[in-house]
This record gives C-alpha cells, sequence and structure tokens, in this order.
C-alpha cells in the first residue's frame, strides 16, 4: 500500500481520542487513494466500501469532537460544527457525482481530504485543543 499522507507527530492536537480518530481519518485516506490506483473495475467496488467506511467514521469523529467542544464551552462552537456541517455536504455531493458516473471524482476527492484534513487539524482542532488545555492549567 502507498501512503498518500505519511502521518507524522507535530500533527497530534494531544487529545488522545481525537489524534487517535485522527489516525484512523488518514488511514481510510490512504486506502482511498490506494483505491484510485487500481483498476476501474475494483475502483468502483473500493471507492464505494472506502467512502462509506469514511462518511460513517466522520459521523463519529465529529459526534465525539462536537461532544467534547460543548463539554468545555468552547467559545468557537457553532463555526468549528458549521465546517463539519459543510465537510459533510462536500462528501456527500462527491459521493452522489461518482453514483452518477462523473470521471476521476476519486482522484479529485482524495485531494480534497487529505487538503481539508490538514487545514483541519492544523488549524482549527489545534486551536481548539490549545483552548481545552487552557482551561486544564
Amino acid at each position: 500500500m502507498n501512503d498518500f499522507i505519511t502521518w507524522d507527530p507535530s500533527f497530534d492536537v494531544g487529545i488522545e481520542i481525537v489524534d487517535k480518530q485522527h489516525r484512523h481519518l488518514v488511514h481510510l485516506t490512504n486506502m482511498l487513494y490506494n483505491a484510485c490506483l487500481g483498476e476501474k473495475d475494483g475502483l468502483d467496488e473500493a471507492f464505494r466500501g472506502v467512502m462509506k467506511e469514511l462518511v460513517d467514521y466522520v459521523m463519529i469523529h465529529f459526534r465525539d469532537e462536537e461532544r467534547l467542544m460543548k463539554g468545555i464551552k468552547y467559545p468557537k462552537f457553532s463555526e468549528h460544527k458549521q465546517r463539519h456541517e459543510s465537510f459533510v455536504k462536500e462528501i456527500l455531493t462527491s459521493v452522489n457525482a461518482y453514483t452518477q458516473g462523473k470521471q476521476f471524482v476519486p482522484n479529485n476527492f482524495v485531494r480534497f481530504l487529505r487538503d481539508w484534513l490538514f487545514d483541519h487539524i492544523l488549524i482549527t482542532d489545534k486551536e481548539m485543543a490549545k483552548y481545552y488545555f487552557s482551561l486544564k492549567k
């Protein structure tokens, strides 16, 4: 398996459950990337399977993250939740486009996913973690 994304400890936000879930999202992104490298016949099945797992897992991850933010009364909760919702819409749009036979969606989507994950983890989630840890002092 080729890694499209290699996890680096600098991506950790320091909250164990969040980091564990982020690592799994990166793993799913790598699986999706590898599915895109396969033959067209295998691509459909692999892409659909990984996308379903990804959508399910993203929902669990966002729910856990939002529960954590509510628990600490995170001041940017609604903005953060909004980012989660727009990401879910993007995923569903991609799945629908792919299902309707649009070409090359998997390749575009896997790049979108990588960019979104890193932007979200390195900026939005790190900011939330900073607030989280400021309360622990």
